[in-house]
């Protein structure tokens, strides 16, 4: 039976369930292992930098600083391969991240809105694009990291089976895509996440696993309505501006509060 969202009532205004506790921890992991491996990674990547210098005898010098970096690593794959085992695992399967059509037309509705070609604004789901672009960037620039990062752990290895030529190019991928990862979590994913005009200064729902109804009912019409419907509960202002009839979105839709 999929998942349903609750509203809880609680000071100070009325909230929905987004997150459960899994996926909480999971993020929580996961933002932990990054920040270790970011601030380990960089002065090695930069190791002739004084700052990186003065950084590595902070974490008492350089063995520690890449002891830590690769216990946050094998942290980061194990919950990796965690959150693939719970996606895999779940009944039934979760679908709400796969994209559709309809994440185009809600891009280019945005574009349109955003440069004043149109008033309208996209009317999102559970996920939006820019929600599904950014967990699916995440599987392939996890991929690229464990692959080359296990080649730099085991360098012997590495280098017996594919040859010499492997650890050169698996220190440029690994270093380069890790620059640019940090680059997207702080430019990209903090401003959407954390910056926008619906959360600022800081999104807690990741931390606590509620959303402020009010924010829902802006940010994810077309789930909230289905909440709300739910719960015994029409909003036919929302309804009203649906891009296909009300009662098609407010079918229950397999998976839509399981992630």
């Amino acid at each position: 039976m999929p998942a349903r969202l609750e509203i809880q009532h609680r000071a100070p205004a009325a909230s929905i369930v987004r997150f459960d506790v899994q996926q909480r921890a999971q993020h929580t992991l996961m933002f932990v292992s990054f920040a270790v491996l970011a601030l380990s990674g960089l002065p090695l990547r930069y190791s002739d930098w004084g700052i990186s210098s003065w950084w590595m005898n902070v974490w008492g010098g350089i063995d520690n600083m890449r002891a830590a970096h690769r216990y946050a690593a094998w942290i980061m794959i194990a919950v990796c391969a965690y959150h693939l085992m719970y996606v895999l695992v779940k009944r039934p399967f979760p679908t709400t991240m796969v994209p559709k059509l309809k994440d185009v037309r809600d891009f280019v509705q945005e574009m349109k809105h955003t440069f004043g070609l149109s008033e309208e604004t996209p009317k999102f789901d559970r996920f939006s694009y820019r929600n599904k672009f950014a967990y699916w960037l995440v599987y392939a620039g996890a991929a690229v990291m464990v692959v080359t990062g296990v080649i730099l752990m085991y360098p012997i290895g590495a280098t017996d089976s594919f040859g010499g030529w492997t650890l050169p190019l698996a220190l440029v991928i690994h270093s380069d895509a890790a620059i640019l990862a940090i680059g997207w979590m702080l430019i990209v994913h903090m401003y959407f996440a954390h910056f926008s005009r619906h959360v600022f200064p800081v999104d807690k729902a990741i931390f606590t696993g509620r959303v402020p109804i009010e924010r829902y009912r802006e940010e994810f019409p077309l789930e909230y309505v289905r909440i709300m419907a739910a719960n015994g509960i029409r909003v036919p202002a929302i309804e009203e501006e649906m891009p296909a009839p009300a009662e098609q979105w407010l079918e229950a839709e397999e998976g839509v509060s399981e992630e």
